[in-house]
């Protein structure tokens, strides 16, 4: 049977005749492994499409409030998941992955910044299986390895079948001579001249992770004077979005955060109760175009926000 005729057969057995992995293994004369790959492929390809019918769910108004607001060009919500915020972040991954997928085209110069959320789009990425001829390079340095685990941007550009281009540089150095030497250099000069003509930048928004063992006593002093509440490839802001800390600016080789609303689409993703203030200063900090986030934290993001518009003792403005 052709390939299509076969993905067709294993997604009737599976989901309309309820037959286990191993008894199709038996009828197509596949391993259980295989199997599992064709189930996936079927949805993958649109052969298959699930649908949950989810009665308890109200949609939310959050999404259009925030993208007035902010004059984003797009709010997506995934659902919140009860339970560990790993749940959540791997809907919200999933959601991220379609998002992505849905703005690229062969030739698109894709920028993948680091963290949770952006290695649960990887993984929902890797579970598709159309490629697209892109390039795909890291926000910041500091992704390589030397094990079997693999880079947020090389897990990307496999998924979409897209060319890696990477960058051997550490993410943050000790200071600022070391990071000039470290730009000038002819590889890592390369990546930061793609840089400027990104047409897409995906990342992450963390949260105050920072420590006086990372980035020094006097940085963390800096840090603490300027009230930072998250950061975006190593660039710190405080809830009103403003960039603090310049001397840790200096020391750091990544995209400058500060020009991301100039990427013709420049995605931010983030969940979690511990990521609601990081969220909320990068938007005013004007770095996000396109948020994706799941139900509870969007709505949270929007109750603190109206708080802080709130004058004292009366309603919010």
């Amino acid at each position: 049977m052709s390939d299509f005729e076969q993905l067709v057969r294993a997604s009737r057995l599976y989901y309309e005749l309820g037959e286990t992995q191993n008894a199709i293994a038996a009828q197509l004369g596949v391993t259980r492994p295989q199997v599992s790959r064709l189930l996936k492929r079927a949805r993958a390809e649109g052969i298959v499409e699930i649908r949950i019918v989810d009665r308890t769910a109200v949609a939310s108004p959050a999404a259009e409030t925030l993208r007035r607001r902010y004059g984003l060009d797009g709010v997506h919500l995934a659902p919140s998941v009860t339970g560990p915020e790993e749940l959540t972040r791997r809907m919200v991954g999933r959601l991220a992955a379609e998002v992505l997928r849905g703005v690229i085209r062969p030739g698109t110069l894709v920028g993948i910044g680091d963290g949770v959320s952006v290695s649960a789009t990887a993984a929902a990425l890797e579970e598709t299986a159309t490629p697209v001829a892109v390039t795909v390079v890291p926000l910041c340095g500091g992704h390589w390895s030397t094990g079997t685990e693999r880079e947020p941007y090389r897990r990307v550009a496999d998924a979409l079948g897209g060319q890696p281009r990477g960058l051997m540089s550490p993410g943050l150095v000790d200071d600022a001579a070391t990071q000039r030497a470290l730009v000038a250099h002819a590889g890592v000069r390369a990546i930061v001249d793609l840089w400027g003509r990104l047409d897409v930048a995906l990342f992450g928004i963390g949260g105050p992770t920072w420590s006086a063992a990372l980035v020094g006593d006097e940085v963390q002093g800096q840090l603490a004077d300027g009230r930072a509440v998250g950061e975006v490839l190593v660039a710190p802001f405080d809830l009103d979005g403003r960039f603090v800390c310049p001397a840790l600016r200096e020391r750091v080789i990544a995209f400058d955060a500060r020009r991301l609303a100039h990427v013709p689409v420049s995605i931010g993703v983030a969940s979690g109760e511990g990521k609601v203030q990081p969220i909320l200063g990068a938007l005013r900090a004007g770095i996000v175009r396109t948020l994706i986030t799941d139900v509870a934290t969007a709505e949270a993001i929007v109750a603190l926000d109206e708080a802080a518009l709130a004058p004292p003792g009366g309603a919010a403005r």
